[in-house]
């Protein structure tokens, strides 16, 4: 009963996945499935039992397909028999090893033509098998042909027609990508089996020529033949081909080989870089159901699943994963959902469709294709998957209370607009900015009050400049309405804004767009900061950079129907290019708190970090002193040094910038802010946060933050948030862990929360993703507080291919 409910349930698996294409644009960023929910189906085809099963019915289809005239010495069916012995040597059932040995003896241990990678693929299982048995005869007829490697300088190869002699290098010998697969793993066994490292070392010299033929540096994939022929190649989307299976056939090639190297082997690291590099690289290509396409780097292309590059894939993954070569946080998702989308296609026959047939590039491929490669290196993974304990992996990644959920498809924002998200009346509103230029938010209800309306965006601009400084500030209205305010990146001299009516059970409905100029000089105008006083008649306040490059502002008096002049508030110079940064918070009663600095970090060497108030009419120092009126600021803005200094830049620390403010849990202004203690490169950033006692700001160091996004500019971190009304808790972005400065693997951006626990601060770390950065969190109040950030490709302020993404338990 139990096999009947197997193969039932695998069935119904494919026949969902088997009608699922994918429909992408040649340029659209390929989908992660590091946030895609597991489903009931998904845990069933990760139990080993369900594994197990799978795996002999995949084997038993084979070899009755075979039937009684099974071929031999032939690469196909040595990749097949190949997966037999390792899954013997896992689950411990002898039919695997007696269906393996019978082939082998059929095969009289024999190889035809060695100079021919395909024709030394049987070898692997001979190896494998003499792991187990020990018996002389197995290599006997292998040696007598490999010899030809160490004695012969010059071969002729089978299958380029009349070609003349070539030479024995890798490039000669190993010219397609397969061939790394095939060969390899022989020459690693057979040092091991014999105890001479003249197999291995010939291996290490035509192995890394054959690479220098063969792989693409810039795109961490390798070509299908020469790269230099290759590189005019493309796709009918204009992308150069890759082909999955290939590069299917290096990866997993080896991971059949780096076990076999010795530890002390000083080219082992080489190899063990080199698949990490893979990994990740196609770890970016993975569909929402788990597999990759026959062109891995355009699914567009050829949308349907490929199986043999996937079982590939998962195999070489979750062997990476056990062996210790890939970070296993970062990859168990990728693995799990891959093992599941195979596990989808099987049929309750045990035929392992999707499988593209026999070729040398990218092709169509069926619901039908079925190969004995595919069901080898689909074996191998069962067997890695059993090794890797894929259910209890699943219970620690559905355990975590730390659960990202998609918000927007497409969106970022910068850090010194506010706010981006608010929480108003059980819903969120999100703002950002979309790869196509328009500003626009989503806007969803929160499930524990009772869902008000689905998710939904609503675009806010009707003009498109792709800048991510152009998102939205959020202030709600007295109506229950929420205002809306943006801009361009000084490409106007305007700000713009929208009233957003909202409804329960009903979308968000934007009213008109409206414009305001507020600026009279050259520079345009960036940036909008919302905040409202109601001890001063429900005044609201907007405060932008503007006049001369520097901090403005203008209040409303009417719920933003109308605006006051611009008021010059930081004076940098009339004629500066300095631009001093300001973080706002307020009260929402009678204070406004100011964290900024002298100017931007790449202008400013000794860029400080200061902080003054505003309160019933007037601005002062953080310990009270009057700085200005607001009748005498009008005609005399604030310099930045007449601020109450918190970092000062000149130090070894580094020039300072503002990422965040809040209130602490006395109501104190709450200030976190980075360093660049490397100078002008930004190579070496650190996080900081300063809390106003009453007395004096106490700051100090509480991580590293690692490096600049991006080389212009230098200064740019992953970003810091900081929990409302407390100041022992951050959410923070880094491309290193910032207690150590260690990087992260790929120098990605991961998302870590700190919490202080005495004089410390302990880091968890949040995400582990190997695909993309996860970068700008920003914590929003509400009755449930929620953090929300936005991750994928970021390359600048003008270029990004990103997704906005929350959680609600961080």
């Amino acid at each position: 009963m139990r096999s009947i409910t197997t193969s039932l349930i695998i069935w119904l698996a494919a026949l969902s996945f088997s009608q699922a294409q994918v429909k992408l644009s040649p340029y659209e960023k390929h989908p992660s499935v590091a946030h895609i929910p597991y489903s009931l189906l998904d845990e069933y085809a990760y139990q080993d039992q369900a594994i197990k099963q799978t795996i002999r019915k995949v084997a038993e289809f084979q070899i009755n397909k075979y039937g009684p005239n099974i071929p031999v010495k032939n690469w196909l069916v040595g990749t097949f028999y190949s997966s037999l012995v390792g899954t013997y040597q896992v689950t411990g059932e002898e039919w695997y090893l007696d269906q393996a040995y019978a082939w082998g003896k059929r095969s009289e241990w024999d190889i035809h033509d060695p100079m021919h990678a395909d024709d030394v693929c049987p070898g692997q299982t001979y190896l494998d098998l003499y792991e187990v048995k020990q018996e002389a005869e197995m290599l006997t007829n292998l040696e007598s042909k490999l010899a030809a490697y160490f004695t012969q300088q010059e071969f002729t190869f089978r299958g380029r027609g009349n070609s003349q002699p070539k030479a024995l290098t890798g490039r000669n010998l190993w010219h397609w990508c397969d061939a790394l697969y095939m060969a390899p793993p022989v020459f690693a066994r057979m040092s091991q089996a014999t105890g001479d490292p003249k197999y291995r070392e010939k291996m290490h010299e035509l192995y890394w020529d054959a690479v220098d033929f063969l792989y693409s540096d810039e795109d961490q994939l390798f070509h299908r033949n020469s790269k230099a022929q290759s590189e005019n190649d493309r796709t009918p989307n204009g992308k150069k081909i890759f082909w999955g299976r290939g590069n299917g056939w290096v990866i997993a090639g080896l991971a059949r080989l780096i076990d076999y190297l010795p530890a002390d082997d000083p080219m082992r690291p080489k190899y063990v870089t080199l698949f990490q590099d893979l990994a990740f690289s196609l770890a970016r290509y993975q569909m929402e159901d788990g597999l990759w396409r026959a062109s891995v780097n355009d699914p567009a292309w050829l949308p349907s699943k490929e199986t043999s590059a996937s079982s590939f894939y998962v195999y070489a993954m979750a062997k990476g994963i056990n062996a210790g070569w890939l970070p296993r946080e970062y990859f168990a998702p990728v693995v799990l959902k891959g093992w599941s989308g195979l596990m989808a296609s099987v049929t309750p026959s045990g035929k392992l469709g999707y499988s593209q047939n026999v070729a040398g590039q990218p092709f169509e491929v069926r619901p039908q294709d079925n190969k004995d490669y595919a069901a080898g290196a689909f074996i191998l993974a069962g067997a890695e998957m059993l090794k890797m304990n894929a259910s209890q992996q699943l219970a620690n990644l559905t355990q975590r209370s730390f659960e990202p959920r998609l918000v927007a498809k497409d969106g970022a924002w910068t850090w010194y607009n506010d706010e981006r998200v608010i929480f108003h009346k059980g819903i969120f509103y999100a703002s950002y900015v979309k790869r196509d230029g328009k500003s626009a938010f989503t806007a969803f209800g929160l499930e524990s009050m009772g869902a008000v309306h689905a998710q939904r965006e609503v675009i806010l601009s009707t003009w498109n400049w792709s800048d991510d400084h152009n998102n939205a500030a959020f202030l709600p209205l007295k109506n229950d309405h929420i205002l809306a305010c943006y801009a361009t990146h000084g490409k106007s001299k305007h700000f713009y804004q929208r009233e957003i009516s909202v409804a329960r059970w009903k979308p968000a409905v934007p009213g008109e767009e409206r414009s305001f100029e507020m600026i009279n000089t050259r520079k345009g105008l960036t940036y909008q900061n919302l905040h409202r006083l109601s001890d001063e008649g429900d005044r609201i306040y907007n405060f932008f950079r503007g006049n001369n490059f520097n901090p403005n502002f203008v209040y409303s008096e009417d719920e933003a129907e109308t605006w006051s002049e611009p008021i010059w508030l930081i004076s940098a110079g009339t004629k500066s290019n300095k631009r001093p940064y300001v973080k706002y918070i307020s009260n929402g009663k009678d204070r406004i708190d100011f964290l900024y600095t002298d100017g931007h970090p790449r202008q400013m060497k000794q860029n400080n970090v200061y902080h003054f108030y505003y309160s019933k009419g007037a601005f002062y120092t953080s310990k009270g002193t009057l700085i200005r009126t607001m009748e005498a600021l009008k005609t005399d803005p604030i310099r930045p040094e007449e601020g109450t200094m918190i970092f000062d830049g000149s130090t070894d620390s580094g020039r300072g910038w503002v990422h965040d403010l809040e209130y602490d849990e006395e109501g104190n202004p709450h200030a976190a802010f980075i360093s660049s203690p490397s100078g002008d490169m930004g190579t070496d950033m650190r996080y900081w946060t300063a809390t106003f006692n009453g007395r004096k700001w106490k700051k100090e160091e509480i991580g590293f933050a690692g490096s600049n996004l991006y080389p212009k500019e230098q200064h740019y971190a992953g970003g810091i948030a900081l929990y409302p009304a407390n100041g022992n808790t951050v959410i923070i972005s880094a491309d290193v862990h910032p207690s150590t400065g260690e990087p992260l693997p790929k120098r990605r951006y991961q998302l870590f929360k700190g919490v202080k626990k005495g004089k410390s601060w302990n880091w968890e770390q949040l995400t582990f993703d190997p695909v993309f950065d996860h970068l700008r969190p920003v914590i929003v109040r509400g009755e449930r507080n929620a953090l929300f950030w936005f991750t994928g490709d970021y390359r600048t302020f003008l270029n990004y291919h990103t997704d906005v993404m929350m959680s609600y338990e961080f």
